[in-house]
C-alpha cells in the first residue's frame, strides 16, 4: 500500500514567510484518528525573546478556531543536512509553541494531535502561526491517518 492510498495528505500552507501570521487550512478530522503536521522551518527571527507562537485550535465549522487544543511535538536533532536531523526529542505535550531561532531554525518539527482527545462537538482543527513581527519562513503538510473509510481513495478533509 502506498501512504496517499491510506492516508489523508492535506497541504497546510505553502512555504513563505510567516512571520506575519498564517492560519493553514482548516481538517475536517472526521475521517481520522490523528493528524500528523509536518513543519519544516527555515530563517527564524526572534529578536532574542519573542518568535512566532504556533497553535491548533478546533471548532464545529472550517476556518472556526474555538479552542485551543493540547498537541504533541518533536523537534529533530540537527539543522537539515547535517548528521542527526532525522533523530527527533522526545514529545512534548502543549497548547502553545513559540518558534524560537535557537531551537527551531532550519529544523522539521513535527505537531502530532490525537483526534480522541479534541473537544467534543469540535471536529475541524486549524494550525496558526501569529503575527510576531518577526521572520517564520515555514511550510507545513498534514498526513491524517487511522482513516475511517475502506477504498484507496481517501475523502477530502478540507
Amino acid at each position: 500500500m502506498r501512504l496517499s492510498e491510506t492516508n489523508g495528505i492535506v497541504y497546510v500552507f505553502k512555504p513563505g514567510d510567516h512571520g506575519g501570521g498564517i492560519k493553514g487550512d482548516s481538517i475536517n478530522t472526521k475521517y481520522c484518528t490523528h493528524v500528523t503536521f509536518l513543519l519544516q522551518l527555515a530563517g527564524l527571527t526572534d529578536n532574542g525573546s519573542a518568535g512566532a507562537v504556533l497553535t491548533v485550535k478546533s471548532g464545529a465549522g472550517a476556518g472556526t478556531e474555538t479552542t485551543a487544543e493540547k498537541f504533541y511535538y518533536r523537534t529533530a536533532g540537527a539543522a537539515q543536512g547535517a548528521a542527526g536531523a532525522d533523530v527527533y526529542a522526545a514529545e512534548t505535550g502543549v497548547k502553545s509553541l513559540e518558534l524560537l531561532k535557537a531551537t527551531f531554525e532550519n529544523k522539521l518539527l513535527i505537531v502530532e494531535v490525537p483526534v480522541a482527545e479534541l473537544t467534543e462537538g469540535q471536529p475541524w482543527i486549524t494550525l496558526s502561526l501569529s503575527d510576531a513581527g518577526t521572520a517564520a519562513n515555514a511550510s507545513c503538510v498534514a498526513i491524517l491517518s487511522g482513516m475511517k473509510y475502506k477504498a484507496n481513495q481517501p475523502p477530502s478533509s478540507i
